[in-house]
Order: structure tokens, then sequence, then C-alpha cells
């Protein structure tokens, strides 16, 4: 394999999973702050909405990466895709237990997944649609 050739495969890797570090890493940093953080007390929406909408798109970046860039409905990939995504809500819900007014809920999980599924919805959706 040439030097291109790995060039090419690593900037597609870096598009491709790119969107979902970035993405984690937002989820991250809200998650750090302590309660009270003037983050958390300016952001425009609810905890509940930014769970939902942070896992919705955690959700369409892990499918896309995993599919290698396509939205076509795959079973496999939308499984893999919740799965990566509870694991990573999870976790997140581990390290708010270190943080100073945090606390871990399974309520947020629930959010987190729900997010994800209301994504992986639509994709299955949009592949109905498409097949008439």
């Amino acid at each position: 394999m040439g030097r291109k050739s790995l060039k090419v495969r690593a900037a597609k890797a870096l598009l491709l999973w790119g969107p979902v570090l970035g993405q984690m890493a937002l989820i991250f940093y809200f998650s750090a702050q302590p309660s009270g953080s003037s983050v958390l007390e300016q952001f425009p929406v609810s905890a509940s909405v930014g769970h939902l909408g942070g896992y919705f798109l955690l959700g369409l970046f892990l499918y896309r990466a995993i599919n290698r860039g396509s939205f076509a409905w795959k079973l496999r990939t939308a499984l893999l895709t919740m799965a990566c995504g509870l694991i990573y809500a999870a976790s997140d819900e581990f390290h708010q237990l270190f943080v100073p007014g945090r606390e871990a809920t399974l309520t947020d999980i629930g959010f987190d997944a729900l997010g994800i599924l209301i994504f992986l919805l639509l994709v299955r959706g949009r592949e109905a649609i498409l097949k008439g």
C-alpha cells in the first residue's frame, strides 16, 4: 500500500469519525460542568432536550461513520449505533458522579436513548418512503 493510499484512507476515516469524536467531546464538556455553572444555566434548552438533541446528533454521526458515509438503512448499523451510543451515555453518567453537584441518572440515559432512537426511526422512515 502506497503512502498516498494511506493518506486517503486516513482522510476518509477522519471525515467519518471526526464528527463522532467532536460530538462526544461536546457532550463530555457539558457533563463536566458543575451544578450551577454559567454554561449550564445559560444553555437555551432544558437538560432533557439537551440530552435528546445531543444524542440525536451522536446517533447521526455514529450511523454515518459505521455505515461508511451512507444513510441507507441497515439493521446491523442501527443496532451498533444504539449500542455504541448507550455505552457512551452510561460512561458519561458515570463521569458525572465525579463532577461537583452532578449525579448519574437512568432518566438521562433514557433521554439519550430516545434521541438516538428518534434518529434511527427517521432513517428507517426515509428508507421506507424511498422504496415506495
